[in-house]
């Protein structure tokens, strides 16, 4: 995902600072909150059929033909219709017993020299076998456009034919909560390459490409931290709006 270029080498030095390099560090699992809920990595049980299971079998989750489902060591829990989906493979497990689980959702489209890889998580809470939608994460985007058609926009571009946009997350808990279900953390971080991009502009339109522009560029509004709380209807919400970061995540 870095495209960081450094730009002092053979080409003298740079007319503006790249920013830092943009990264997510991997969250470690299982993490806890104070309030005693817990967020645990899944591992894929091949036998007797692909599924995904907690470390000590109480619950596992799968995706397939007939729908999503869920067993809780004693019920099988009907996720409704998600065949086609990929299993999250992390689960929440809160104090009063009930759970978060979720399905990534994703968008792929291909363009004339470039294409989209969009996804979404879609949670899901369950809560005495009874299980319920409960809202929507941004999971990633990867977006390449190609901006070079001849040999001049080639010069013109300095070889970097690619109109980039990225999306990355980190998806914890919020380990500082001290009563209710689990708060669920989300952290991103939004890049262009080359330079500070726009979907809006036709960058074949723009000047020449400067050296100083073969950086990779963090876009600052669409990298944001939220915390997503548990309403009374059982769904997360984030506690501020999301912004509008519609040219990463929708193809």
């Amino acid at each position: 995902m870095k495209r960081l270029l450094i730009c002092a080498v053979l080409l003298g030095a740079c007319a503006q600072e790249p920013d830092p390099p943009a990264d997510l560090a991997p969250v470690s699992l299982p993490v806890a909150d104070q309030a005693g809920n817990r967020m645990e990595a899944m591992t894929l049980v091949e036998a007797p059929y692909p599924r995904w299971c907690t470390a000590d079998n109480t619950w596992c989750v799968n995706s397939d033909e007939p729908g999503a489902r869920a067993w809780n060591g004693e019920t099988t829990i009907p996720l409704g219709p998600l065949s086609g989906l990929e299993v999250w493979p992390n689960i929440i497990r809160n104090a009063d017993g009930s759970v978060v689980v979720g399905f990534i959702r994703r968008q792929n489209q291909m363009y004339s020299g470039g294409g989209a890889n969009v996804s979404e998580i879609v949670l899901h809470s369950i809560a005495n076998s009874v299980a319920q939608e409960a809202g929507t994460l941004p999971h990633s985007g990867a977006i390449s456009i190609r901006a070079c058609f001849d040999e001049e926009d080639q010069r013109n571009r300095r070889d970097a034919c690619l109109d980039q946009y990225d999306f990355l997350t980190r998806i914890s808990l919020n380990e500082g909560a001290t009563s209710g279900p689990a708060q669920i953390l989300l952290e991103t971080v939004a890049t262009t390459y080359p330079g500070r991009l726009n979907r809006n502009a036709d960058s074949t339109q723009a000047a020449p490409l400067q050296a100083s522009d073969l950086v990779q560029r963090v876009d600052e509004t669409c990298s944001y931290r939220r915390t997503y709380i548990r309403a009374a209807d059982g769904r997360y919400a984030p506690d501020e709006p999301l912004p509008d970061c519609s040219q990463y995540l929708e193809p």
